[in-house]
């Protein structure tokens, strides 16, 4: 139990997203010893952050993006026995934590991006010092890459800890004793007036950039979502063949035109509820 908290802290410590992922899927391992876990858990990290092994951001980003996170997630799970609504609790922590972050550690924050980012432009510079096109081109992508982290942290931070959870949701499901209906989730009907303020922010110039991280923390929890829809209609068919469904998960993460098509379609389905139509159909052809 010690060596597994350790563990977390150590994996969480070199990313948090996969520090999440790793306590929640293993959860189950130490569900009856809880307190032992946290307790080594949050003092190991308070002695890395007094014997100056991370700094401040580091320390609250393993304090409150994966502990914290971590202990309200499997609580709310506990009390609710509903993945939904525990994903929806972390989500809003996490975005309170991420806006606090950026405004109290803001000018810090940006300046660690810069001081790596330089660090690795001459890195780059020395690598195509004779390739004067792709020279340009990284560097092009190096400044897009630091615009992105500062001007869209707060998004970026929130859809992070949501696939984390997702994922490490997932790995609990398959282990623990508590099953994830994946085929049946819906996210609540509110989240559609978060995405009509987020675009309203979007849309006015003195508040587009908070539109943009609104519609960055938004948008994955309705790809999950769209995700349960594919998952429902095609699991027996992606059963057969595990090379198409390896090709989706693929075609997901590197083209964003069917991310963003699977994003809509977990949109449209809180209005519509395909899958209660598609069932609907089948027991009226039944009768039939």
């Amino acid at each position: 139990m010690i060596f597994l908290a350790v563990i977390s802290v150590v994996v969480a410590t070199l990313s948090p997203f996969w520090g999440l992922i790793f306590i929640i899927a293993f959860s189950g391992k130490y569900q009856g010893k809880k307190s032992l876990f946290y307790s080594v858990y949050f003092g190991f990290i308070v002695l890395l952050f007094i014997f100056r092994v991370i700094d401040v951001i580091s320390f609250l980003d393993l304090l409150i993006g994966v502990g914290l996170t971590s202990v309200l997630y499997l609580w709310s799970l506990h009390r609710t026995l509903n993945f939904i609504n525990a994903l929806i609790s972390v989500f809003f922590l996490n975005l309170i934590y991420a806006a606090l972050r950026l405004i109290i550690f803001g000018k810090y924050y940006a300046e660690i991006i810069a001081e790596v980012i330089e660090k690795y432009k001459e890195f780059i510079t020395q690598s195509f010092q004779n390739n004067d096109e792709q020279l340009t081109l990284a560097l092009k992508f190096t400044e897009t890459f630091q615009e992105l982290f500062t001007k869209y942290y707060v998004g970026i931070w929130v859809i992070t800890i949501v696939f984390a959870i997702y994922i490490g949701s997932l790995f609990l499901s398959k282990k623990g004793s508590l099953k994830w209906e994946h085929r049946k989730i819906r996210m609540p009907f509110y989240l559609i007036y978060i995405l009509i303020a987020a675009l309203a922010g979007f849309l006015l110039p003195t508040s587009h950039t908070y539109g943009i991280n609104a519609l960055i923390m938004i948008a994955p929890l309705f790809l999950i979502q769209g995700i349960s829809i594919l998952d429902f209609y095609w699991r027996d068919f992606f059963k057969k063949s595990k090379f198409l469904l390896f090709l989706l998960i693929f075609s997901m993460v590197f083209n964003y035109f069917i991310l963003i098509l699977v994003v809509l379609i977990g949109l449209s389905d809180i209005w519509f509820n395909f899958r209660k139509i598609y069932m609907e159909e089948i027991d009226g052809n039944n009768l039939n």
